[in-house]
């Protein structure tokens, strides 16, 4: 990934990588604020766990941009369990044949 990163000129000291399981480093991740959260976490639980750990950090008019609900459905599950726990309705767009986005009010 940092290869990709480096070759469109992507990274600058603003970019970090954090190593390891979400589970593990996004409790506690240097993290402040969020406007674009895009999720490929493709399992319920990984899928589930960076929802919780970084959605609360979106901010307000922020998008989420989830890739595979559409096509996996334990990454459907988990963002529908998450939605539904914290009474979140804003409507669900699709990007394409798989991925969705929706804006937090």
């Amino acid at each position: 990934m940092r290869a990709n990163f480096e070759r469109y000129g992507l990274l600058d000291d603003r970019v970090e990588f954090l190593e390891g399981w979400f589970k593990d480093t996004l409790p506690d991740a240097p993290i402040q604020g969020i406007a674009v959260l895009r999720i490929d976490g493709d399992m319920y639980q990984s899928t589930f766990e960076v929802l919780t750990y970084l959605y609360p950090r979106l901010a307000r008019g922020g998008y989420v941009i989830v890739d595979d609900y559409s096509a996996l459905p334990n990454c459907q599950a988990a963002v529908d369990d998450y939605r539904r726990a914290h009474a979140i309705d804003s409507e669900i767009q699709c990007v394409d044949w798989t991925g969705v986005y929706w804006q937090k009010p």
